[in-house]
């Protein structure tokens, strides 16, 4: 039985989850780029910025995630923040690489959409279970939970309900409408496991 002194994993399954978790990530931004569609977070914001500039998805992504890492290292502590930034730096640098080696233009929007929200969704589920992430605003969000009053939850809907809605000035709709299919897609997988009383991250 795993106890509050006990950590659940020895350093190697931390990193080969940090890893695997990664790359599914990355995997799924790949998919949302490939057919042009964004997502929600601070990926999503780097992924229309980079429709929008021409400019490159792993650095902008990297960028984007800078301002947030002083909100994780004062809400998580340094462990978090050091793997958040590691994982970022990963993804960024995978996602940017797999255009190369991996052509996928013929794939049909509704796939990527679906695809995405599976393996990014089981992503994400591995990196809150390893105590990492894929970016700040969700740290944010809690902070404004705790100081305000006001969840999580809604402040993360208004954050990419307002991505969403500019998107439309930079995509086309029918991107847009499939793109909110792999949000939905993406949160429901989060939604329906990742839970405390099923799981006990170290």
């Amino acid at each position: 039985m795993t106890t509050a002194n006990t950590p659940r994993y020895t350093l190697l399954e931390d990193a080969q989850g940090v890893a695997v978790s990664t790359i599914m990530s990355a995997l799924g931004i790949h998919l949302l780029r490939t057919a042009g569609l964004v997502t929600g977070g601070t990926a999503g914001l780097a992924l229309l910025l980079a429709y929008a500039t021409d400019l490159s998805f792993g650095l902008l992504f990297f960028l984007v995630n800078m301002p947030f890492y002083a909100f994780a290292y004062a809400k998580r502590g340094l462990p978090f923040t050091v793997k958040s930034f590691l994982t970022v730096l990963a993804v960024s640098l995978i996602a940017d690489a797999l255009p190369g080696v991996m052509d996928l233009r013929a794939i049909h929007p509704a796939v990527a959409a679906v695809l995405f929200g599976v393996v990014a969704g089981v992503g994400l589920l591995g990196l809150f279970r390893h105590a990492a992430s894929l970016g700040g605003v969700s740290i944010v969000a809690l902070i404004v939970q705790d100081r305000w009053g006001i969840r999580a939850g809604w402040v993360l809907l208004a954050y990419d309900t307002t991505l969403f809605i500019i998107s439309f000035a930079v995509l086309p709709a029918d991107r847009v409408l499939w793109s909110m299919l792999g949000a939905v897609v993406l949160n429901s997988v989060i939604m329906l496991n990742h839970r405390r009383d099923w799981y006990v991250a170290a």
